[in-house]
């Protein structure tokens, strides 16, 4: 098995990140010196041309594939030449559905060859448990056709506790590393007692790109820290997640025969060796 690849010269070259999230700003550091938006597709108002009237999934996107062009390269993400297809299933406001979220599943998997799919982020969390089994079909019926899924374990909430995370073997669970406390207090061990996300990485404060169409006024954005005009610092396993994401484009790039099930034992032997923590 070889190392992980995330340092690789590749940097992603070839690997189609898919992400199902609140859109994405066509912004240059996705723009220039090309266009690395593959396709946009729009499940919530059908619209042709990119838009993220919410700002969360520019600035997933940013963390796993911008190339830092508006800042020089400071504020580069995981895999700077990975292309990107937006599946916008979350409206201005950060809410969607999971029919939404399958519906966008099915799209990828009908698609994957086109755009070279082989790694789908999904920084989103459902609470609708009458879709829960179809909607984990949908993303095992991906990983079974040879495409990555890593998905975002959860956040604390103001009672401090946390919903499971989405755990499988034919998915890549990503907890915040700042957060791993929770996961592991008694009071959160009555709803999980042994469950903890696969791999760690850093959600804290992290700077990624800037949607011009960020939505301030949603709650806990009174806080927001913009960075160069062009940046914005977020936090949360939303942030974690698109890290490994951009990591697994990179290892891809390099090693483009490795099986789902390959990539996920790679990361997890690496992330063993620094306590869990993926960097």
């Amino acid at each position: 098995m070889p190392k992980q690849a995330a340092s690789s010269a590749q940097r992603g070259r070839g690997i189609g990140i898919a992400f199902l999230d609140t859109g994405i700003s066509p912004v240059a550091d996705f723009t220039q010196p090309s266009n690395r938006i593959a396709a946009f597709m729009d499940f919530i108002n059908g619209s042709t041309l990119p838009y993220d009237d919410n700002g969360h999934g520019t600035h997933v996107t940013g963390i796993a594939c911008g190339n830092g062009f508006l800042s020089g390269g400071r504020y580069c993400g995981k895999a700077p030449q990975a292309h990107i297809i937006a599946l916008k299933i979350l409206d201005a406001s950060g809410q969607g559905t999971s029919a939404r979220a399958i519906s966008a599943l099915r799209w990828i998997m009908d698609n994957a060859v086109k755009y070279n799919i082989r790694v789908v982020n999904l920084s989103i969390g459902t609470n609708d448990r009458k879709l829960h089994p179809p909607l984990m079909d949908a993303v095992h019926a991906l990983w079974e056709q040879g495409i990555v899924v890593a998905a975002a374990a959860g956040n604390p909430s103001t009672s401090g506790q946390l919903l499971p995370p989405i755990l499988s073997p034919r998915i890549l669970s990503v907890g915040t590393w700042e957060d791993r406390a929770y996961f592991q207090t008694a009071k959160n061990k009555r709803f999980f007692p042994s469950v903890l996300p696969d791999v760690w990485a850093h959600g804290e404060n992290i700077i990624s790109v800037l949607s011009p169409q960020y939505n301030f006024t949603l709650p806990g954005r009174n806080c927001a820290q913009i960075v160069d005009r062009a940046y914005i610092s977020m936090s949360g396993a939303s942030m974690a997640t698109p890290a490994v994401s951009g990591m697994i484009a990179c290892l891809l790039s390099e090693y483009p025969n490795l099986t789902p099930i390959q990539v996920k034992a790679q990361l997890c032997a690496e992330a063993q060796h620094n306590g869990g923590l993926l960097e």
